[in-house]
């Protein structure tokens, strides 16, 4: 028989079983102290990132308030959480070595103002991960033209999904320089970016 606390890290894999696993995998690759969760929801990205790295320093922020207090209401250690806008994100300047963003970028309605607050908020070099919806032309086009509007109008918030061109366009527009850029398996975009180490 399984106890609440099994149940609930069941819940928290359910949901972050797409994203977590290439997250940490970038995650691996290189060490980093100030993690920047963006869109983070209830928090369970940071909550599997906190057991992974105790010794690090966690940030999510979120735009919806319910969110941001159900996910400081677990007392996550070295976790903070605070509401704000993906698209003017609430920090100082290099604030953060890596900054993550799973499966929230479809509700940005200016995605190249992320980008560009990404960007301010993160230190020299660092590293944006992103995790979001793509797919070919085609299916990219019915999705943002039928798919992505239905949801919006039922109250998911959904505004659109990116071609990997176009997610290019913004990294560079931005100053990152694009390390993996790829479309994955279950229509997912995977992107790994690294800022520029001179910064205007």
């Amino acid at each position: 028989m399984r106890t609440n606390q099994q149940y609930k890290n069941l819940t928290i894999k359910e949901f972050t079983k797409d994203d977590y696993p290439p997250i940490l995998e970038e995650l691996e690759k290189e060490p980093f102290a100030d993690l920047l969760d963006v869109g983070c929801g209830t928090g369970p990205m940071i909550e599997l990132l906190t057991e992974a790295y105790p010794d690090r320093r966690f940030t999510g922020v979120d735009i919806t308030p319910k969110m941001i207090e159900t996910a400081a209401a677990k007392n996550l250690p070295n976790a903070r959480f605070v509401v704000g806008d993906s698209e003017n994100l609430p920090f100082p300047p290099a604030s953060f070595d890596v900054l993550i963003c799973a499966n929230s970028f479809h509700h940005y309605p200016d995605p190249m103002a992320f980008f560009h607050s990404a960007a301010k908020v993160l230190r020299p070099g660092g590293r944006l991960i992103l995790r979001d919806y793509t797919a070919s032309a085609p299916v990219l086009w019915l999705m943002n033209h039928t798919e992505m509007p239905l949801a919006n109008l039922i109250g998911h918030g959904d505004v659109g999904a990116h071609s990997l061109k176009e997610v290019r366009a913004f990294c560079e527009a931005a100053g990152f320089t694009v390390e993996t850029l790829e479309k994955r398996k279950k229509f997912r975009l995977h992107l790994a970016a690294r800022l520029s180490s001179r910064k205007a």
